[in-house]
């Protein structure tokens, strides 16, 4: 049975190795705030901003026993330039299953309910290779780095932001650290892998998840060192100067594009439990985005 779980609760990550979840869900569709107000208000939907007196959003918080606020659950914005469109955007970090139907009460109130964003997230817990060693070899895709200020990789994304599908890699437990955020005993090392859909590509979150994870691999060439020099030095150069790959003839970029597709020297033990776990846990992720609907 797979060590994974799904929306697993902070406080037992340590317990299991890998984990998959919804880590942020938009909601659109078209709204009348005006005509709604009482019925947000009475879902505790407080107005932060008006334009010409009139709303363009509102936020759902979390307010403890003693009526503090303790942070934001969601927001619920007007969408620029759309008469009518609104959109509810939220981190699907809920402390009760009060708090979510506070979002699913005024998902209600849309015409045409519908999923405009989507982010699945993996997380990977004290596992053996840590430390930002594993890298996504997807062909033709831009890779940017964000270093901290001694040099090292905190975060890698893979394509643009705006863009219909995005990947990120980045070390969760420093994210953590840096936004003071409480981080569970018996972590050593906490490392996420992001998959950020919008549009069309949200029907297909399952496919695209398992593409992703397809291209998530830790380089390990000793067995291709021992065997065959030659591709061995060719696989370094890739794999640390990617974009000199187009500089070779089309036959041997054929080549080692072929072998790093198929895992030729590569470690992919850590996107088999994703994948795995990915497959057992379908079902369950799919209710989820569907009770936002429903």
């Amino acid at each position: 049975m797979s060590n994974c779980n799904v929306t697993t609760p902070p406080e037992v990550y340590f317990l299991h190795p890998c984990s998959v979840k919804i880590d942020r869900i938009t909601i659109s569709g078209k709204f009348h705030a005006e005509q709604n107000y009482s019925k947000l208000h009475k879902s505790h939907w407080i107005e932060s901003k008006q334009i010409d007196g009139r709303p363009i959003e509102f936020q759902l918080k979390r307010i403890d026993e003693n009526g503090e606020i303790k942070g934001n659950i969601a927001t619920l914005i007007k969408n620029q330039h759309k008469s009518d469109s609104w959109r509810i955007d939220t981190s699907n970090h809920f402390n009760s299953r009060q708090e979510k139907e506070y979002i699913r009460d005024v998902v209600t109130l849309f015409d045409s309910p519908h999923v405009t964003r989507l982010d699945i997230a993996f997380d990977f817990i004290n596992t053996k290779h840590s430390g930002m060693k594993y890298e996504l070899y997807r062909p033709n895709t831009t890779v940017k780095l964000k270093r901290n200020k001694a040099g090292q990789i905190e975060t890698i994304y893979y394509g643009s932001r705006k863009s219909d599908i995005q990947y990120r890699y980045y070390d969760k437990k420093k994210e953590q650290k840096k936004g003071n955020k409480p981080i569970p005993k018996d972590i050593d090392s906490w490392e996420r892998l992001e998959l950020q859909l919008r549009g069309n590509k949200v029907k297909k979150w399952f496919n695209e998840s398992l593409k992703m994870l397809s291209y998530f691999k830790r380089p390990n060439l000793s067995t291709i060192a021992e065997t065959d020099t030659k591709k061995f030095f060719m696989l370094v150069g890739i794999i640390n100067h990617p974009e000199y790959l187009k500089e070779l003839n089309k036959r041997t970029q054929s080549k080692y594009r072929k072998m790093i597709k198929n895992n030729k020297g590569f470690d992919t033990l850590l996107s088999e439990q994703a994948t795995k776990v990915l497959i057992e846990r379908r079902g369950q992720i799919q209710n989820e985005i569907n009770e936002f609907l429903v």
